[in-house]
């Protein structure tokens, strides 16, 4: 922009925050509507950010403005020169008190463009860092235009009338009786379906368990589930790579030893197998990030690009919370720094407006209890994450838990015995229910599942 283009520019801005506390001045009763929609940060000439900020501060302690007591207040300051002149400036004019509203969205809508000028610059200086890799470039470019693009100005979309709210619902109530409305996304267990109702959009879901119950297969199925009914679905893997992900895809897709696919024993017969599971898996929407170390920002970063790759996003799921990178400086807090990190992802799931799972590991606090079915204060060690979470799942095998409870789950045939404890949902039922875990295939059946499928008959 050319230097007198810019010094127009920044006039109109000028004369448009001062037309606005003119009409202010003259219709001081519409003060309501703008402390609720302006902030002082969003005036740009720093003597209309100082009037607005005597103006504020006026209307908090007697709920009213006054232009005498502004006039008053500038002269004792003496922050501004010629108080006379700038009183004179904001009540000379006629204004009408419908251009208010328009007035507004100007003001707002330079504010807006000056933050994207400021990114701008931001990211310019982000170049000249040659420390940085591509990846961290990259991660921080999209974070600083994010922060840029998505501070909201309208806060009329979080305020509701009863009368708005009662019809949203009612449409909502109507669209669920029609089956028109998005009530879950299904994990595809029909047990656990049933008492959750799926998972839903902008909720953060926690699974948890001790060492080796299942938690990352148990997530690796869902998603299989869910790519089969061609959902998209995003990956983010801190421990495996993509290669040992997909093995277990296929592996369960094809009902093979894991063992004999890992050495590449298997038969004939379980080859035909293997292939018909790759024909099946082929095509199904799955992206998976399977570098180590990422940091919130990394991960934000990276599923904003592959919503944008898919289209649309069904499912993210994130495997495990402890492998998350955080920075040193926070460090000296763990428990702090990890519940920081479970609300940003929950502030990432409503972003992007869809259910993130998130895998974690439990306190080895449940050793020492005679019941050892985890419960919440079990992930009490990782931070306040049972209060963020919007759900949490356990995973429980009691015949997992020491060498005789094995045994004695073997001589009774429940040595597959798992039970899914659903300990907290904000918008749904808890209770328990009863899956298979089948360590041959890395897999879980649920009971419900069987029974539906045998009862279809053979064509």
């Amino acid at each position: 922009m050319a230097a007198n283009e810019k010094l127009i520019d920044n006039l109109d801005i000028r004369n448009t925050e001062f037309q606005l506390l003119g009409i202010l001045l003259q219709y001081p009763d519409r003060i309501d509507d703008v402390a609720d929609t302006l902030e002082i940060k969003h005036f740009q000439d720093p003597q209309t950010q100082l009037i607005y900020e005597i103006l504020l501060n006026q209307f908090q302690q007697n709920n009213q403005i006054s232009r005498t007591k502004l006039f008053l207040k500038l002269k004792k300051d003496g922050i501004i020169k010629n108080p006379e002149e700038i009183i004179e400036r904001l009540t000379s004019g006629f204004n009408t008190v419908d251009e208010l509203k328009p007035t507004i969205e100007i003001i707002k809508l330079n504010y807006q463009r000056q933050l994207l000028l400021k990114a701008a610059e931001k990211i310019k200086l982000l170049a000249e860092n040659t420390e940085l890799d591509i990846s961290d470039y990259q991660a921080r470019a999209q974070e600083i235009i994010f922060e840029a693009t998505n501070e909201s100005t309208d806060l009329d979309k979080h305020i509701f009338m009863m009368q708005e709210a009662l019809m949203a619902s009612f449409q909502e109530y109507i669209n669920r009786k029609n089956k028109e409305a998005d009530t879950g996304l299904r994990t595809g267990f029909i047990s656990l379906d049933n008492l959750i109702g799926g998972f839903k959009k902008e909720h953060l879901n926690i699974i948890a368990a001790s060492t080796s119950m299942g938690k990352t297969a148990f997530a690796i199925n869902i998603a299989k589930n869910v790519i089969k009914r061609n959902v998209p679905v995003a990956i983010i893997s801190l421990e495996m790579d993509a290669r040992e992900i997909v093995d277990r895809m296929i592996v369960q897709e094809a009902g093979v030893n894991a063992w004999k696919f890992s050495q590449g024993e298997t038969n004939e017969e379980e080859d035909q197998r293997i292939t018909k599971a790759l024909d099946n898996l082929h095509e199904l929407p799955l992206v998976i990030s399977d570098e180590r170390g990422l940091n919130v920002a990394q991960i934000r970063a990276r599923l904003r690009k592959f919503k944008a790759q898919l289209g649309y996003l069904g499912l993210v799921i994130i495997d495990y919370l402890q492998m998350i990178h955080i920075p040193e400086e926070q460090m000296y807090n763990t428990a702090r720094a990890v519940g920081q990190v479970v609300l940003q992802l929950r502030n990432l799931a409503s972003e992007l407006d869809v259910p993130i799972v998130l895998i974690s590991q439990i306190s080895r606090s449940f050793t020492s209890r005679q019941d050892k079915r985890p419960v919440l204060s079990d992930l009490r060690d990782s931070g306040n994450i049972a209060e963020i979470a919007d759900g949490v799942i356990f995973l429980y095998r009691h015949a997992h838990t020491s060498a005789a409870a094995r045994e004695k789950a073997i001589e009774e045939g429940t040595e597959k015995d798992t039970e899914v404890i659903i300990a907290k949902q904000r918008t749904g039922q808890t209770g328990s229910v009863k899956l298979y875990f089948e360590s041959e295939y890395v897999r879980f059946i649920d009971p419900e599942n069987l029974s539906l499928e045998a009862s279809i008959p053979n064509v």
